[in-house]
C-alpha cells in the first residue's frame, strides 16, 4: 500500500499562471465596468440633448403659432396709451401701438451671441375675463372675474370690443371687487399717457381711452424675445418677456442650445398662401422685418444643440447646419476646438403663424 504524501505547496510556475489568470479576469471585469459606464454616460448625454432640443422646439412653436393674435381684431388694429416718452419705456417690451408682431435680429455679442438669430414675438392671450362696466372717467373697469395672481399693478392688458382695441397699464387690481384701474401718474412705469381732455365719452378725465367701450374682453398681451446667450463659452437659450403682472422677466430656459438660425415663409396678406422662403441674413434683415414688404406667415427654426458633458463622443462631431444647407459634399459644421468631444444634433421645425394664414379674401 502506497501512502499519499501531503501537498507541500505550489511551484513558482503555478503561482505565475494563477496570478496571470486572476489579472486577466480583473482586467476583463474592469473593462466591462468602464464600457458600461461609458455607455451609460453616452445614453444620458444623448437623452438630455434630445430633451433640450424638443423642449426648445415646443416653447418656440407655441409662441410663434400664437403671435399676432389680438382677440377678435384683424391685423393688430390696436391703440396704445402707454407712455412712450418715459425713460423706462422699452420698445421691445412695451410697444403695442400697431405692433410688429414678428421681428428678428442678428446677435452682435452684446446680449445675443454673435451671428445667432433672435426672435421677437407679440400677441395676446385670453384669460377669459370680460368687461361688465366702466365709470364715466374710464379710470376703473368692472370685470366678470379675476383669476388670482394673473394680473397685478404695473401689468399690461388689452381691452377690445372687436371694433377697437386699446393697450394700457394697470395702476391697480382688486380681485375682491373685480375692478381694474388704469390711472395716469407716477405709481407705475412707464405708465399711461394723459388724454388732455376731450374724451370720446364726453368726460374731461385725463385717464380716458381713445374710443368709448361699453363692453369687451380683457386679454393679456405678451411681448417675448428668444435668443442665444454666450456666458463665458457656455451657451443657452434665453427668454425675455413681460406679461400681465408687469414684471420684466429674463431667464435662461434651456442650456446647451448653441445656435439658432431662421428661414421665413412669406406671401400676400389676406390669404393662406406662402410663395417665398428666405434665409434670414444681415443683408435682408431690414426687408424681412418690414411687414409692408415681407409678410411673414411661417417660420422655420434650426437649432444646434450639444450634450451637456464633454468627452462622451469617440471623435470630433460634425453636422449639416442649418438644416437647409446644401451638404451633398459632406457636413459643413464642426466645433471650433479639435479636442471637443460633445455630441451635437440639429433640430429643425416649421411653424405657421396661424393668425396670418386666415383667408380674408372673397
Amino acid at each position: 500500500m502506497i501512502a499519499i504524501g501531503k501537498q507541500s505547496g505550489l511551484t513558482l510556475v503555478e503561482l505565475l499562471i494563477a496570478s496571470t489568470l486572476g489579472l486577466l479576469l480583473t482586467l476583463g471585469v474592469a473593462q466591462l465596468f468602464v464600457s458600461s459606464s461609458d455607455s451609460f454616460r453616452m445614453a444620458e448625454s444623448i437623452g438630455r440633448m434630445q430633451e433640450s432640443g424638443r423642449m426648445a422646439q415646443d416653447i418656440l412653436g407655441r409662441t410663434i403659432r400664437n403671435a399676432d393674435y389680438w382677440g377678435c381684431l384683424n391685423f393688430a388694429e390696436v391703440d396704445s396709451v402707454l407712455d412712450e416718452t418715459h425713460a423706462n419705456f422699452d420698445p421691445g417690451l412695451h410697444d403695442f401701438s400697431s405692433p410688429e408682431a414678428i421681428q428678428f435680429a442678428i446677435g452682435d455679442g452684446t446680449d445675443a451671441a454673435a451671428g445667432t438669430v433672435a426672435i421677437e414675438l407679440k400677441g395676446a392671450r385670453s384669460p377669459g375675463i370680460s368687461m361688465t362696466g366702466m365709470n364715466a372717467s374710464s379710470a376703473v373697469i368692472d370685470v366678470s372675474s379675476l383669476p388670482s395672481g394673473l394680473l397685478g399693478s404695473g401689468g399690461v392688458v388689452l381691452l377690445t370690443d372687436c371694433a377697437n382695441g386699446v393697450v394700457f397699464q394697470l395702476s391697480g387690481v382688486n380681485e375682491t371687487s373685480l375692478k381694474l384701474q388704469h390711472n395716469t401718474g407716477n405709481s407705475i412705469v412707464p405708465g399711461n399717457i394723459k388724454s388732455g381732455g376731450g374724451c370720446p365719452n364726453g368726460s374731461s378725465s385725463a385717464n380716458c381711452f381713445p374710443d368709448t367701450y361699453t363692453s369687451g374682453d380683457i386679454f393679456v398681451p405678451f411681448s417675448e424675445r428668444y435668443f442665444i446667450q454666450d456666458n463665458a463659452g457656455r451657451r443657452s437659450m434665453v427668454f425675455e418677456g413681460i406679461g400681465g403682472t408687469g414684471v420684466a422677466n429674463t431667464q435662461e430656459i434651456i442650456a446647451d442650445v448653441i445656435d439658432m438660425q431662421v428661414q421665413v415663409g412669406s406671401g400676400p396678406q389676406g390669404d393662406n398662401i406662402i410663395n417665398n422662403w428666405q434665409t434670414l441674413t444681415a443683408a435682408n434683415l431690414a426687408t424681412i422685418n418690414d411687414t409692408s414688404v415681407t409678410y411673414v406667415k411661417a417660420v422655420k427654426v434650426s437649432l444646434l444643440v450639444r450634450s451637456p458633458e464633454d468627452d462622451v463622443a469617440g471623435s470630433l462631431q460634425s453636422a449639416c447646419y442649418p438644416a437647409w444647407s446644401d451638404c451633398s459634399g459632406g457636413d459643413n459644421w464642426t466645433p471650433a476646438s479639435a479636442a471637443d468631444r460633445h455630441y451635437y444634433r440639429v433640430y429643425t421645425s416649421t411653424y405657421s403663424v396661424r393668425n396670418r394664414l386666415l383667408n380674408t379674401g372673397p
